[in-house]
């Protein structure tokens, strides 16, 4: 595959998330409420439905924590990977990409 083709993949597949509102992009704008789960903006403090406080972190970094990511394109990966499927990068073992989740 050429670097022109994974180019027109990536965008691609950008446009196909954007699109369906659940990209890194629409993750990165979004804070889950612990009490009554609705999705609020990522600038509140609180919840706009039920008034419980907001984490800090939003539902992307909460992703991250959970997920073994390419370092190159942020692509969730299977722990057996040894390429990125989407950018090709070449990842590191397993236990080095997971993110360790922080108190809040």
């Amino acid at each position: 595959m050429t670097n022109y083709d994974l180019r027109t993949r990536k965008a691609l597949r950008q446009v196909t998330l954007l699109e369906f509102g659940f990209g890194p992009e629409t993750m990165q704008r979004c804070k889950l409420c612990p009490e009554c789960g609705r999705a609020n903006p990522a600038q509140d403090t609180h919840c706009a439905d039920c008034g419980a406080v907001l984490p800090e972190k939003t539902l992307y970094d909460f992703y991250l924590s959970r997920h073994r990511c390419c370092p190159g394109c942020g692509v969730a990966v299977t722990d057996y990977a040894v390429y990125c499927p989407e950018c090709g990068t070449r990842l590191p073992k397993a236990g080095v990409t997971r993110r360790k989740e922080t108190a809040v």
